[in-house]
Formats: structure tokens, C-alpha cells, sequence
């Protein structure tokens, strides 16, 4: 029962509000990944994942941290993201980061040019009412890639391995 409120309920809520916070404010909080960090610790061992399996999740953990910290240190992503990408990582494992990648490659860009697009139109008077859009449709405003990270790992994780696992009776 506690397996299933992590997997099906926290760690989705945990990836929507990364995604959500990004947009708001551009910064994607600390206490996002580690509150993920922290629920794979607990529903690792209570899917009776062996720690081999684990210990490939966290290599994977480790790998996407790194790289993830590269791109920061090139300016290219913000520290928010990279964690964020990482601690999402771990979710996936190795048999799903790929796909993750992929996803939420094809996410960031479609939400991308949606952006774009956007920021080319003129306003509605009553977009003053939503600071965070128009925030969001300033053309010097930068790309919320939380956003991308967050719904690319909502339509991945049903496919991971503690995903079914949560569903087995």
C-alpha cells in the first residue's frame, strides 16, 4: 500500500510541481530532487528491488548529475534543472533513461517553439493579470526546461520497473 502511494501518487505530484515551480519562478528548489532522492529510498526496498537493480539506478543517478552539472557549467542549463534531472533519472534506471531522454527532449522542444511562437504575438491587455505569463512570454525571459524534465518524466514513468511493480497486487 505505501509503495503505491509513493510511485502512483507522490513521486507524479513531486514531477508536476518541479515542473510548475520552474514556470513560476525559473528556479527549481532543492527540496524537489531530494524529496525524490528520498522516495526512491523507500520505495526501492518496498518493491523488493535487489541491490544490484539499485545500485544501477544510482549509477545511473550519478552519470546524469554529472552531466547535467557539465551543462551548467556551460551555462547551458540551470542548477535547478541538472538536479532535477538526475534525481528523475533515478527514477528511470537504466532500462528507461533513454526513452526519458528522448521524451523529454521532444517535450522541451515542442514547448519550445510554442514559447516562441508566443512571444511573437502581442499580448492580450488582460495578460497583465498574469504576471507569470507574461514573465513567461518576455523575449529576453529565458526557457523553464523544468517544465520539459517534469512531463517527460510523467509520461515515462508508467513504463518503469517500480511502476509495475506498484501496480502488482
Amino acid at each position: 500500500m505505501f509503495l503505491q502511494a509513493i510511485v502512483l501518487f507522490a513521486v507524479p505530484a513531486v514531477f508536476a510541481l518541479g515542473a510548475v515551480t520552474d514556470v513560476i519562478s525559473y528556479r527549481i528548489p532543492n527540496w524537489i530532487p531530494g524529496l525524490l532522492l528520498a522516495l526512491f529510498a523507500a520505495a526501492a526496498p518496498l518493491s523488493g528491488m535487489q541491490i544490484e537493480a539499485v545500485g544501477l539506478h544510482v549509477a545511473v543517478f550519478v552519470a546524469a548529475l554529472v552531466f547535467g552539472m557539465g551543462l551548467f557549467a556551460l551555462n547551458v542549463v540551470g542548477g535547478g534543472d541538472a538536479k532535477f534531472f538526475a534525481a528523475v533519472a533515478l527514477w528511470m534506471g537504466p532500462a528507461m533513461i533513454a526513452k526519458y531522454t528522448v521524451v523529454f527532449a521532444f517535450v522541451g522542444g515542442a514547448f519550445a517553439v510554442l514559447i516562441l511562437v508566443l512571444r511573437r504575438m502581442p499580448l492580450p491587455a488582460s495578460a497583465s493579470h498574469f504576471p507569470v505569463l507574461g514573465q513567461l512570454l518576455r523575449p529576453t525571459s529565458g526557457m523553464p526546461y523544468g517544465v520539459a524534465l517534469g512531463i517527460g518524466a510523467l509520461i515515462v514513468l508508467p513504463g518503469t520497473s517500480l511502476f509495475a511493480k506498484a501496480l502488482t497486487p
